[in-house]
């Protein structure tokens, strides 16, 4: 019958491992029989006379749906067995109905049944074999439908998985952001800024949310009509998780980030979102991986008082920036100073100029005076000294540069700008002019419109730059007696005890005309005390996006409904007060009435406000993401922005020209000129507004000017940009 050993060894071999296979699958058949035999005696045991009565189909259902359920592989078996007894029980078969066929022989011809339908059609022309043929080919049919409904399962998981953000990023250098709220948007498109010069980076964004539904969001802003959302080259990537977990920080890749961004939840009481916010920097130190890298971590913080919970569990592992006090110290500035607003932006989003430290060991010895005219494509604005480690903006003229040293610049990108030869004479540049005398400082009236959780906060910071005897009204729907309420529970009410100011309550709706005609002051039960006042005689008046409509579900563009109303409203009162004035008294010299300014939340506002024809907005959200994109780009530009934003120290103001020029006597100068008078009185400009222009919009405002020493006619509307001291 075998015609060589070879023939005979080939059998055995065959016959061996198809005895194998059979053994292994009555193996598994009888220790399932026997586990469900010691099962129903288990149950009998126990008296458990209803299940007595299981079948073994019932039992064989039960362990396939566990094993289909817990392993991965389960199919994969199950097509591998079914293969393999469809093979064994046809090429025997053919072994016993044909003629002189070897088992090898056999289980190859079954296998080509198996694997080719059309194989069976040159089977031997007999019955028997040609129903074996037959029942094995649909055998095999049907082992090749499961097979592409494993694959394609398989497939579909993979898919899902992939929209799902499951897999893990492959990346470094790559900015990770944890969270998602209202500023990510702002911070994806600042990031991307930052990455241009470079050829675009990667953003990863790891966060509860479905990916899918982050993915349309991010579409939708980069295909808006306005304001569009600009990647520049830069690649963002959502993964859904919870960035609380080391698993998930570690599949986003964490440890290799050049920075990181926990953005707090708006979704939470401030209070609960912070303290996510202290879990969040927990697990971000206990992740050693990422604890031994020296990339930026930034927190987003919502209520100042928190922010010393980071300082007790990660010391110097974190930069917190408390967006509330950041807001409210803005919109106080901004009040005060009509124009800070779109300055403050220029400054510190990547659009234009934005702060950059640096070494220049050529500069060693010089005097901060003496650098001022060093760079032809930066603004020097201060030292960071390598001794103490501290930062000194608009420091005396006479500190010196030291070796160590970072000079801080106001510059397009990092790497646009460097020393000069030095060829630009700094002496016999003239001096300003002598300052008259200022008289006595006035006392302001300053109105509020709405409420913010961190009003004393505000008030507090108010109470730093007036003078003494000024009056803060506070215009909202919130009750005298919940708002004193509220002032306590928020653990302020020793940092009240204020100096220059005197609280005073008006209550009413700052989107209704008739309650905004004539604000009148309450006592602290609600009962009108006679006092009123109004909209024209405030030097400032600022509108807040009140906490209260958000708290009842209004979203950004609905508080920004209600700010843009309110200011509409207020400048239409103003204006018909004004005229009234005029009309009554046409020979008097009447003050025009002040500007209001406005909290907008969401930049697609903006381009309203343009239509509208309002200018005293400030885009407290962009600013927020500009700062948050800084910092995480340079953590030192945390310590310039505490700074600016506050009373002590170096503040942004708004000169007019004829404070470093005599006009009269000379007009053609260069900025250098004006940046080097500025030095006199220990300021430095940073850059200006050309006459004929509105200083309130920033279209046509020149931050880190060109051509520096290039000279200039400078007319008597000319506002010069200046970080001075209050």
């Amino acid at each position: 019958m075998f015609t060589s050993l070879f023939e005979l060894k080939e059998e055995i071999a065959t016959l061996t491992m198809l005895m194998l296979g059979v053994y292994q699958i009555y193996t598994f058949f009888m220790g399932e029989y026997m586990h469900f035999t010691s099962k129903v005696d288990s149950i009998r045991q126990r008296g458990g006379t209803a299940h007595s009565s299981i079948t073994l189909t019932e039992m064989l259902e039960y362990r396939m749906d566990y094993y289909f359920s817990s392993s991965k592989w389960a199919k994969v078996v199950l097509l591998f067995g079914f293969t393999f007894i469809l093979i064994a029980f046809g090429g025997g078969m053919l072994a016993i109905l044909g003629d002189d066929r070897s088992i090898s022989n056999s289980a190859w011809t079954a296998w080509t049944y198996v694997a080719d339908p059309g194989t069976h059609a040159d089977c031997p022309e007999t019955l028997p074999i040609r129903m074996a043929s037959f029942t094995i080919t649909l055998g095999g049919m049907l082992v090749f439908a499961l097979m592409i409904g494993i694959i394609s399962d398989y497939l579909a998981e993979k898919v899902d998985d992939l929209k799902k953000g499951k897999s893990r990023i492959i990346d470094v250098d790559h900015t990770v952001i944890l969270g998602w709220n209202d500023k990510s948007l702002s911070i994806i498109q600042q990031v991307s800024l930052a990455n241009e010069s470079e050829g675009g980076g990667t953003i990863v964004v790891l966060a509860n949310d479905d990916k899918e539904t982050l993915e349309e969001r991010l579409a939708s802003a980069v295909a808006s009509n306005e304001n569009p959302l600009q990647l520049l080259g830069t690649e963002v990537i959502f993964r859904s998780g919870n960035p609380l977990l080391e698993s998930e920080l570690r599949r986003v890749s964490t440890q290799t980030a050049r920075s990181v961004i926990s953005l707090s939840s708006e979704d939470l009481d401030p209070d609960e979102a912070d303290s996510r916010q202290v879990r969040q920097v927990l697990a971000l130190k206990a992740f050693r991986e990422f604890a031994d890298n020296s990339c930026h971590v930034v927190m987003e913080v919502q209520d100042v008082d928190n922010k010393d919970l980071f300082q007790l569990v990660a010391p110097d592992f974190a930069e917190v920036i408390v967006t509330n006090d950041i807001i409210g110290r803005l919109m106080i500035q901004c009040a005060r100073c009509p124009g800070l607003a779109n300055i403050l932006e220029e400054m510190m989003g990547f659009e234009g100029s934005e702060f950059y430290f640096e070494e220049w060991p050529e500069l060693i010895g010089k005097s901060f005076f003496e650098i001022t005219c060093r760079f032809d494509e930066a603004v020097p604005l201060g030292i960071m000294s390598a001794s103490d480690g501290k930062l000194y903006i608009n420091p005396v003229n006479d500190h010196r540069v030291c070796e160590g040293d970072k000079i801080l610049v106001l510059a397009e990108d990092n790497d646009s700008y460097e020393v000069n030869n030095g060829d630009y004479k700094i002496k016999n540049k003239g001096s300003v002019p002598t300052a008259k005398r200022k008289g006595e400082q006035i006392p302001e009236r300053i109105l509020f419109c709405g409420w913010r959780r961190d009003m004393s906060d505000m008030i507090s910071q108010l109470d730093e730059y007036v003078e003494k005897g000024s009056e803060l009204w506070l215009f909202n729907i919130v009750s005298a007696k919940k708002r004193a309420s509220l002032l306590q529970d928020s653990g302020n009410k020793e940092r009240l005890q204020l100096h220059n100011l005197t609280v005073k309550n008006a209550v009413g709706n700052p989107v209704i005309r008739r309650d905004l005609a004539v604000i009148r002051a309450v006592d602290d039960e609600n009962i009108l005390t006679g006092e009123s006042i109004t909209l024209d005689e405030f030097d400032s008046i600022l509108i807040l996006a009140d906490e209260v409509a958000i708290e009842n579900g209004a979203n950004m563009m609905s508080c920004d409904s209600r700010s843009l109303s309110s200011l509409l409203i207020i400048q239409d009162i103003q204006k018909k007060l004004y005229d009234l004035k005029i009309k009554t008294n046409p020979e008097a010299a009447l003050k025009p009435p002040c500007h209001p300014i406005s909290e907008i939340l969401d930049s697609r506002t903006k381009s309203l406000l343009s239509i509208a024809n309002c200018k005293g907005y400030i885009m407290s959200n962009q600013i927020i993401s500009s700062v948050i994109a800084q910092i995480s780009e340079e953590k030192d530009i945390n310590v310039v922005l505490n700074e600016l934003l506050t009373a002590e120290g170096s503040e942004t103001y708004i000169r007019p020209i004829s404070k470093y020029v005599d006009l009269a006597k000379e007009k053609n100068l260069s900025f250098w000129d004006i940046a080097l008078r500025a030095r006199q009185v220990r300021e430095v400009a940073i850059g200006y507004k050309p006459d004929g222009e509105d200083y309130k919009d920033a279209a046509h405002l020149i931050i880190n000017p060109p051509d520096k020493g290039k000279k200039r006619r400078w007319s008597p509307g000319d506002v010069v940009i200046t970080l001075g001291l209050n």
